[in-house]
């Protein structure tokens, strides 16, 4: 069965989560019960977040990294959300480069929306811009 992993935004346990569940919005914390905040397979992550994700992931994990302001950003999101429901062999996270300046500053993002790929925890691929989903999988996948 497919799945991804998702951080708890309130006890921040790391959660594995499986697709069929996060979509059909029934994904819990099974540490504190809440509901984990899904859009489509993608979850918000913060720097620690990532860090576990990236140490447990058993799939490449897929990172936009973005802001509020940006306005590709937005545009990029329903994209990178709908990229997330089709392409099930990796795990989709966002970060946001104004609350996690530190790591946006470690991994040298110069400009936003940037997509970066990672596998067994290490950078295989980075991609600045925005990309529709179709394209966005098939980056991911080359």
């Amino acid at each position: 069965m497919s799945h991804t992993y998702s951080p708890c935004p309130h006890c921040h346990a790391l959660n594995k989560v499986l697709s069929t569940k996060a979509l059909q919005g029934e994904a819990v914390c099974g540490k504190c019960q809440k509901p984990l905040e899904l859009h489509g397979l993608v979850s918000h992550a913060t720097t620690g977040d990532f860090q576990k994700i990236l140490r447990t992931s058993d799939r490449p994990v897929v990172v936009d990294f973005w802001a509020s302001w940006c306005g590709p950003c937005r545009s990029y999101g329903p994209e990178f959300e709908k990229a997330s429901t089709t392409n099930q062999q990796a795990v989709f996270i966002k970060i946001n480069t104004e609350t996690e300046q530190e790591l946006s500053a470690q991994l040298g993002i110069r400009g936003i929306p940037c997509t970066i790929v990672f596998q067994n925890g290490k950078e295989v691929k980075r991609q600045a811009g925005a990309m529709d989903a179709q394209n966005l999988n098939r980056w991911v996948n080359s």
